[in-house]
């Protein structure tokens, strides 16, 4: 866990009872060092935090949005992508948390005197798990595997080949399928 300078951060003492709305707008050069540029985050990154305040807990909700750049998966093309990402947390206030919250990320235990919650790695978390394991445009007409022919027409003709042909991966799929008889 980095131990340097808070970046996003919740200030206890000013919280209401009941839900309270920040919004944090930052760089990701600010948040040097913690794996966003390798992710393809560049620019401005929006946070939203939901604090509902009671007496012993305070739920948060992080929600975060940003533009990261990559190439998609298929023809290789620069893609930017608005990527969204959520994350809910549990601030809980006393000695002991029960059992079964012990080893859940998602609840944390902190002091009544707590000023100020540290949660720029819980946004750099939630930033990196938006990222899709697989990027593709859509809507690029050069990508070798995404056909114009594909673009047009109706879905349910191309699922449905007329009556004794076959496409060619089922061709495939039935070889395969005699191949293990």
């Amino acid at each position: 866990m980095h131990k340097e300078k808070s970046l996003i951060e919740i200030r206890t003492s000013t919280l209401s009872e009941g839900i309270n709305k920040l919004d944090f707008t930052c760089q990701a050069k600010d948040f040097e060092g913690r794996r966003l540029a390798e992710a393809g985050f560049t620019a401005e990154i929006t946070v939203t935090v939901s604090a509902k305040k009671s007496d012993d807990e305070i739920a948060v909700t992080i929600s975060t949005s940003a533009v990261a750049d990559s190439t998609c998966d298929r023809c290789l093309a620069p893609i930017a992508k608005v990527l969204i990402g959520s994350l809910d947390l549990f601030y809980t206030c006393g000695t002991s948390l029960d059992r079964e919250h012990d080893e859940n990320d998602e609840y944390r235990q902190i002091e009544k005197s707590t000023e100020y919650i540290d949660i720029t790695e819980d946004v750099c978390d939630t930033l990196i798990l938006s990222v899709p394991m697989k990027i593709t445009c859509t809507n690029n007409p050069d990508c070798r595997l995404f056909s114009s022919h594909e673009l047009s027409g109706n879905r349910e003709e191309k699922e449905k080949p007329q009556a004794g042909q076959q496409t060619s991966w089922q061709e495939s799929l039935e070889k395969l399928k005699e191949k293990y008889r």
